[in-house]
This record gives C-alpha cells, sequence and structure tokens, in this order.
C-alpha cells in the first residue's frame, strides 16, 4: 500500500480552517499557535501537490475548486474511519491498553526512504503507539519549528553551525557541497575550484525562503559566488534529477541524492550538516515508550546502509568533526 501524502493531523487543521475561516480561531480550537496551523497547512498543499487554499493579504482564506472537492472528500473519509471503527471491540473484551499518540518533527528523506519502510514491524512490537508525522517545508528550519510548537520527539538535518537547542543531540555528520555532473569535474581530479564553481550555472531554492538564505551564505563562505542561475525548485528529488542530467549545479546534502542517479558527484565541498535527534527536555526521564521509539528512530536510519554518514576520524569527537 503506497504511503498517504497527508497525517491526520494535516486534515484536522485543515478542516478546522475551513470551519472556523480563521488561522486565528483555527489555532485556539486545536491548541496550537497560528504558525503551526499555516505549517500544517503548507506541508499539507506541498505534499497533496495542490492549492487548497487562496490566501491573499487582508482577505479570510478561501476555499480554491481542488479545495473544495479534498474538503468534500474529507468528509466522506470520515465518515469511512467512523466505520472502520465500528469493528473494533468492545471495552469489555478489549485487551490493549490505551493508545498514545507521539508528535515527531521529522525531515522528509529521513521518513519516506529511512523510517517508513520499517514502521510495520514497529507497530506489530508496539501497538499501542501511534505517530503523528510533521515535516518542515522548504518555509521553515526544524529548529525554529521547535520554538513554536511542541514536538515529543525529532530527526532532522541542520548546518554545523547551528547551535543546539536543550534536548538536542548529535548523531552523525553528511557531507554537504556543490553536486553536479561527474562529466563537469574531469579526468583526474578530486574537486573543482571556487572560481569554476562560480561560473557553472546553479539550480537554487525558491526566492526569499529560509532554505535558500542558508544556501546562499554557505557559498559565499566557502568563495562561491554563482554567475548564473538557470533554475529553482522546492524538491529536492527534482534537482538531484536535474543534476544527473547535467548542465545545472546545486547545493544539496548527500542523503537528499537519489540513489538512482549515479552521474551525480561532489564537486565542490562546503561545510558538512549532521542528524540532530531531538527528545522534548520536559517530558518524563523515565518512559519506556519514548524510549522505545526514540531507539527505533535512531536505528532505523543510522543501521541503514544506504543513509550516507561520515565516519568520524580515529579519536576524534563527533563535536570536533569539521567539514574536510
Amino acid at each position: 500500500m503506497p504511503a498517504l501524502p497527508f497525517t491526520i493531523r494535516q486534515l484536522e487543521v485543515f478542516e478546522s480552517l475551513c470551519n472556523t475561516k480563521s488561522f486565528r480561531l483555527a489555532s485556539e480550537e486545536l491548541g496550537i499557535s497560528q504558525a503551526a496551523v499555516s505549517n500544517q497547512i503548507k506541508a499539507l498543499e506541498e505534499q497533496m501537490g495542490v492549492r487548497l487554499l487562496a490566501r491573499d493579504s487582508g482577505r479570510p482564506a478561501r476555499l480554491t475548486p481542488e479545495g473544495a472537492a479534498f474538503l468534500a472528500d474529507l468528509g466522506r473519509f470520515w465518515e469511512t474511519a467512523r466505520t472502520l471503527g465500528s469493528h473494533r471491540r468492545s471495552r469489555s473484551v478489549q485487551e490493549a491498553s490505551p493508545i498514545r499518540t507521539l508528535r515527531i518533527l521529522i525531515g522528509n528523506y529521513l521518513l519516506n526512504d529511512c523510517v517508513k519502510p520499517k514502521l510495520s514491524q514497529f507497530f506489530e512490537q508496539h501497538p499501542n503507539i501511534q505517530f503523528d508525522f510533521v515535516c518542515p517545508t522548504i518555509e521553515d528550519m526544524p529548529q525554529q519549528m521547535i520554538d513554536r510548537d511542541a514536538y515529543d520527539l525529532g530527526l532532522f538535518q541542520e548546518r554545523l553551525e547551528s547551535s543546539l537547542q536543550p534536548g538536542m543531540r548529535n548523531l552523525a555528520m553528511v557531507r554537504c557541497g556543490v553536486f553536479g555532473h561527474r562529466s563537469l569535474l574531469g579526468d583526474g581530479r578530486s574537486s573543482l575550484t571556487a572560481q569554476e564553481v562560480s561560473a557553472l550555472p546553479f539550480v537554487l531554492p525558491p526566492i526569499g525562503t529560509p532554505y535558500e538564505n542558508v544556501i546562499l551564505t554557505m557559498l559565499a563562505e566557502g568563495g562561491v559566488k554563482p554567475g548564473s542561475i538557470t533554475g529553482r525548485t522546492q524538491y529536492f528529488d527534482v534537482m538531484s534529477s536535474i543534476l544527473d542530467r547535467g548542465g545545472s549545479v546545486g547545493v544539496m546534502i548527500e542523503p537528499l541524492l537519489r540513489k538512482e542517479h549515479h552521474n551525480v558527484i561532489l564537486l565542490y565541498p562546503l561545510e558538512d550538516w549532521r542528524l540532530i535527534f531531538y527528545r522534548n527536555p520536559r517530558g518524563r526521564e523515565q518512559d519506556s515508550q519514548l524510549q522505545s521509539v526514540e531507539d527505533f528512530l535512531i536505528s532505523a536510519v543510522l543501521d541503514d546502509p544506504n543513509y550516507p554518514r561520515i565516519e568520524p576520524r580515529p579519536g576524534a569527537r563527533l563535536e570536533d568533526h569539521r567539514a574536510r
């Protein structure tokens, strides 16, 4: 069964916003911030690939035709869900303990490529735990989302220079740099110079997004100034495909390169990134269920042979790692 392009939480937020016609009222009804409501809607639209709401300055959010059709089908979705729920055994014969839902902030790649393939086995072993996954979009950075909203756990990748908040710790390092088609490097060379890279056409994230600012800052720190920009995309699988076809280059972290794009290589290294795990410091220290989920998430990534992490140099601490 293919993964659904939405979470139950996103559907609840969308329905609340449609009912209240106000981001403020929806946030009050759901007990979350307005920014969290906006992020959930943006993530839903990104994952669905359609615009569900028209948002004009000074006017309430309005349903687009696609949004109206989605809302109508959502009503039937809830009805079907209730019908399925009616098959649940009565409490007098139930043996299961109460269901616990954990809210987890996790990068799209980490969720889809590393965690989801292993979820069925986890749920078989822990039937009383459910997940509400929230994935950052190109419009936001994970640590900013943790500042604004509450999550039980988190697993994401960020720049090495970003400071760690309470509850966060380093798990691994991953390469970051300017990637492109292997034909751009030439024979017998391990990398290009900053001047050579600057002369190549770049694909960048959308203008004005936080991720674009991060990329441009990293390029400037690496002595690279893109001379021309041939395109922009918020989808890293699309960027990976563009690089594989040749002609343009882009800044990525190595895990986001699609495995089928064999011709994409590192042309110019930038500061490496790190894999960060977050556990809400306000939670209970002794929590066996939370610990089981933490162990599962970490092993799902670090034990995955396809996750391209950098092994620290012998005797070096992860915190001492710097781009090489």
